[in-house]
């Protein structure tokens, strides 16, 4: 397994930790065939060919997706964190 799909791995299983969370009422709907295609895909990984910037463009979106599931009492501490530096 290449650098890449180790990197593509580690977001899509950091992704899938929030499964039950979001599988959880009004959510479920709407996350459940996501969760399968990432399943899907973590499954196939090893067949996936990447390229850098492709990977980068996923970690980002991960990112992204993450901040949006923060307490935005925590973003406001993250904020307030890059701010000093």
């Amino acid at each position: 397994m290449s650098t890449l799909q180790i990197r593509l791995k580690n977001c899509i299983q950091t992704i899938l930790e929030f499964e039950t969370e979001l599988n959880s009422g009004i959510w479920r709907r709407h996350f459940n065939e996501e969760f399968s295609i990432l399943k899907d895909y973590l499954q196939r990984i090893d067949l996936i060919e990447l390229v850098e910037d492709d990977v980068r463009r996923l970690e980002a979106a991960t990112d992204s997706f993450l901040s949006e599931l923060r307490p935005s009492s925590h973003k406001e501490g993250a904020q307030q964190k890059r701010l000093l530096q």
